[in-house]
């Protein structure tokens, strides 16, 4: 599959939403197992486990091993040791889709490695003809990378370093480590002053409450604005010959060395920041 139209792109809550602190809206942690590490490759989820959470109090918890109908990859066994004989009598996706897009309702989406989880879903979501989810999504790991200094943001790691609920690469037991982890999370938002949703969207992207957005560029701002392609000329730190790229755009983020577009590159198969100092040639396609 060469398309990106399987890539979730959450949208901007309204400015009433975005003032509302997270104890007053329903929150969804979730996590996937999967036969690969690659949508587009093809690869399928083979369980998934969503725990909704409102106001501290769990509302629904669903957990359910999924008929991916293709043979998993070996390596993917041997992280989450999900075997054929596991999945034969597992569900196929479109059996659970409707209990899926139910509890994601009207609830901010939490995952580690986000991008990762929500295309996953938007694959399966887009092979049943079914509306890709619009949710407001934290990433604890972009998160924890920004709250924390560890030598590993892995979820295994900060639980190990955290004493939360170590996970065991099986979906319900990472989701509740994820729980766990994003209240350890939050609490260090607290402290900051970032309570609101669309603080810590913000925060994700490296900017504090008031603090100004990036400049768009406006061939980005035309993209994002139309869900259109860029190709871009790229010179990478690590190489010294500057190499073509084709991009999805997703956000601007503000780091310590710049400004940074996070996009989905075609060339590595995955999602990836460019520093926009680096980007030597920029054209809609």
């Amino acid at each position: 599959m060469n398309t990106l139209s399987y890539l979730v792109t959450p949208e901007l809550p309204a400015d009433a939403l975005c003032r509302q602190t997270l104890d007053a809206l329903p929150l969804v942690f979730f996590d996937v197992e999967t036969t690969g590490l690659f949508p587009s490759q093809g690869h399928r989820i083979c369980e998934l486990a969503l725990l909704r959470v409102c106001n501290g109090e769990i509302q629904a918890q669903f957990s359910t091993l999924v008929d991916p109908q293709r043979p998993l990859e070996a390596r993917a066994f041997a992280i989450n040791g999900i075997s054929e004989e596991l999945l034969r009598d597992a569900p196929p996706f479109r059996q659970i889709a409707a209990i899926v897009q139910e509890l994601l309702d009207d609830a901010v989406v939490i995952a580690h490695n986000a991008p990762f989880d929500m295309a996953f879903l938007g694959r399966e979501l887009m092979l049943l003809g079914r509306p890709l989810p619009a949710n407001p999504v934290f990433d604890t790991l972009v998160l924890a990378r920004r709250l924390l200094r560890r030598h590993s943001y892995s979820l295994k790691a900060l639980s190990c370093d955290l004493g939360l609920s170590r996970p065991e690469h099986r979906a319900m037991s990472d989701v509740w480590a994820l729980y766990g982890l994003f209240r350890y999370l939050a609490e260090q938002l607290a402290a900051l002053g970032i309570t609101a949703l669309g603080d810590v969207l913000r925060y994700q992207r490296g900017l504090f409450p008031e603090q100004p957005d990036p400049v768009q560029p406006p061939l980005v701002s035309q993209a994002l604005r139309e869900g259109r392609q860029l190709r871009i000329i790229y010179r990478s730190r690590s190489s010294p010959e500057p190499t073509e790229r084709y991009i999805y755009p997703l956000e601007l983020t503000q780091e310590r060395s710049g400004v940074f577009l996070r996009a989905f590159c075609f060339l590595r198969d995955d999602w990836r920041s460019f520093a926009l100092d680096k980007i030597e040639v920029m054209e809609l396609v």
